[in-house]
């Protein structure tokens, strides 16, 4: 019933950045009118639907039909449009209490019967109970690879108060919990239209890692004829995780659509940490940074276009110099600026590669990253590259970079409001707000993760292809290069060896070499220093380094080596990363028939029995679940992990039971 009530008003703090989206749900079917949510399929799979209480002949209905409009938050509900959303309304194969009032055809947006009081039954289409108690399920979420999750969507809600209501609920597997009774939205200008607005809640710490969640929305209503409209409506739902793009990658560095026609280009400046870079598989795209990076504003007509390209298995993709330039161009319509073509870095050997977007050393790819349709990169046959995949409107667009994945790492985004831009991805990196015709965007120095540290233009005097912007990007982009050491350094590396992280490196020769320091970085970019060693000064033979760093961090953490010489001048050598995962542990427990042991860790352990001459009783290998060992009289030793690193236990088996002590 669409009539005015009271609601209780609602703030929401917007998009935190950072955050991206691993699961999302658009809801779009194409459907104008009746289309029931239990037989709605989206790209993820299929929705359900399930009684949660007392249903009533003519309970309402979840649908997913554009009778509900998802605007943008912030403004009112509408009819159809072209974006679908879930609602609630009423069930058009039953003649409801109301129905024959404000919907006779059923299913008119986000409008429930609330029923009629018993006293006026004989005035209302029937009387048939509306009662509701019902929730709309989602397929089962694999959340296997995230944490620290969570959930946002947009709704409207009306309904009288707790009698008529929506709640958000939560499966983690095992058992469907409430987790959360989402406010009424407030009606503002819209009255019983109701008003679009966002919302944001974590999901529980039981979701993280979890490959079987569940989200669902519960409608419910009794039967006694007082309610106000909107019901429930739901769109754009996505679950979201903290993200900082890693240190390795590709930086747009300079971005141009060109004098006239389309003589567009896009440069890219290699970052590390390392001296050099894997840019195998890199993808290449004019997105807006919106696949799979969130709903910042309504998605369709919001940039997400056709095609990509992507950097091939060539192997000289497999060792870039860091502080490189790669300069793609559109070879269909050539800028008169761009130089000779040097895609191997050979003519002249200057850490610059340009190259046309047909060029072998880069692949294409047809299918859509489709924010509207998969929120994510496709799987694809990949064939020859071409400008048009990743060419640039001049009213407004974006040029982006994205890992072999699909994950996002830089991009940003350029155009006016009227284009439904968004803020460029992760980073919001909208650089103006002009359109693009004639106009060079460039990166000068410093974090280019914020817009402050980039300039456009008119193209005339700006575009700089295949070179430096200017001197401040030149100092930058010189100053990610690896320096030579005064030594001949053989080998830099870094090995987790159980709780140790052991670094080793050697040297063919040195001249006036004081001493090295051990820098250490959780993320590649701010490091400090853990360790001095001294050097061997003047050395024309081999010489061999060994640091153990006895606290290392958990999960990928990066090493530098920097070199001293005996006047005091500093030189910063190559960068290491080592991942670390928790290693695992064993916990045994003696009884009267033998021993049993529990493991835990990320991969099974091996394990073995052996007796004081060394001989193996019993081996095996470690699960979760408790494993059994008989033992023998006497005593022997259990020994359960790596070689390198082993738990010991020494056991005594007698008549009476089994006795169990660590021994290291």
């Amino acid at each position: 019933m669409r009539c005015t009530g009271l609601f209780i008003a609602f703030s929401f703090v917007g998009t935190v950045t950072a955050q991206l989206s691993v699961w999302a749900e658009e809801f779009e079917n194409n459907c104008n009118q009746n289309c029931f949510a239990s037989a709605y399929t989206g790209v993820n799979g299929g929705w359900t639907t399930a009684s949660t209480g007392t249903n009533g002949a003519c309970a309402n209905k979840w649908f997913v039909s554009c009778q509900e409009n998802g605007n943008p938050a912030g403004t009112c509900g509408t009819t159809c449009g072209n974006n679908e959303t879930l609602h609630i309304g009423n069930d058009p194969s039953c003649i409801s209490p109301n129905s024959c009032f404000f919907c006779p055809s059923g299913d008119c947006g986000a409008a429930y019967d609330a029923s009629c009081p018993p006293a006026l039954c004989s005035f209302c289409c029937s009387c048939l109970s509306s009662q509701t108690s019902t929730r709309a399920i989602s397929p089962v979420i694999d959340l296997s690879g995230w944490g620290t999750l969570t959930l946002r969507f947009k709704y409207m809600e009306g309904g009288a108060g707790v009698a008529d209501n929506a709640m958000l609920d939560y499966f983690d597997g095992s058992v469907w919990t409430q987790l959360a009774d989402m406010p009424k939205t407030a009606a503002g200008s819209c009255g019983s239209q109701g008003l679009w607005t966002n919302y944001s809640i974590a999901l529980p710490a039981s979701a993280s890692f979890n490959p079987n969640v569940r989200i669902g929305f519960r409608w419910v209503n009794n039967d006694d004829g007082s309610g106000a409209d909107p019901s429930i409506a739901v769109d754009d739902i996505e679950i979201l995780t903290p993200y900082v793009p890693t240190g390795s990658g590709l930086v747009v560095n300079e971005l141009s659509n060109g004098p006239s026609g389309n003589k567009e280009y896009i440069e890219l400046a290699v970052v590390g940490p390392g001296c050099t870079a894997d840019i195998r598989g890199i993808k290449v795209d004019d997105n807006n940074g919106v696949a799979n990076n969130g709903f910042g504003t309504l998605m369709n007509g919001s940039g997400v276009s056709i095609g990509h390209n992507r950097f091939s298995n060539a192997a000289q993709w497999a060792t870039v110099p860091i502080g490189s330039l790669i300069l793609i161009y559109n070879n269909a319509d050539v800028n008169a600026l761009v130089p000779a073509m040097d895609p191997s870095d050979t003519a002249p050997q200057d850490s610059i590669y340009i190259l046309p977007a047909n060029h072998v050393l880069l692949q294409g790819c047809g299918n859509y990253p489709d924010g509207l349709v998969t929120g994510t990169y496709p799987t694809c046959t990949y064939n020859a590259g071409s400008w048009t995949w990743m060419g640039y409107r001049d009213q407004g667009d974006a040029g982006q970079t994205r890992d072999a994945n699909g994950r996002y790492f830089h991009g940003f985004s350029y155009g006016p409001s009227i284009q439904n831009m968004n803020n460029g991805g992760l980073d919001n990196l909208r650089i103006t707000t002009l359109d693009g015709i004639t106009r060079v965007i460039w990166f000068n120095s410093g974090d280019y993760r914020q817009a402050a540290n980039f300039g456009n233009s008119l193209v005339a005097g700006y575009e700089t292809p295949g070179d430096f912007n200017n001197p401040s990007n030149r100092i930058w982009m010189r100053a990610l290069r690896c320096a030579v050491l005064p030594v001949e350094l053989i080998r830099f590396e870094a090995e987790d060896i159980g709780n140790t992280v052991r670094l080793r490196w050697s040297t063919a020769s040195e001249s006036n070499s004081d001493h090295f320091l051990v820098d250490r970085s959780s993320d590649g970019q701010w490091f400090e220093p853990i360790a001095s060693t001294s050097a061997a000064g003047n050395s024309q033979q081999q010489v061999d380094y060994l640091y153990d760093d006895q606290q290392p961090l958990q999960g990928i953490s990066y090493y530098r080596l920097r070199q001293f010489d005996l006047d005091g001048a500093e030189h910063t050598g190559p960068v290491v990363a080592v991942v670390r995962q928790p290693h695992g542990t064993c916990t045994v427990n003696g009884d009267a028939a033998g021993i049993q042991a529990w493991f835990t860790g990320n991969e099974p352990q091996p394990w073995s029995l052996v007796d004081m001459t060394g001989r193996i009783l019993a081996s095996g290998t470690g699960v979760e679940s408790p494993v059994r060992v008989a033992v023998p009289e006497g005593i022997s030793l259990f020994m359960a992990g790596s070689a390198d690193a082993p738990m010991v236990f020494r056991v005594l088996g007698t008549q009476s039971g089994v006795l169990v002590a660590e021994a290291r």
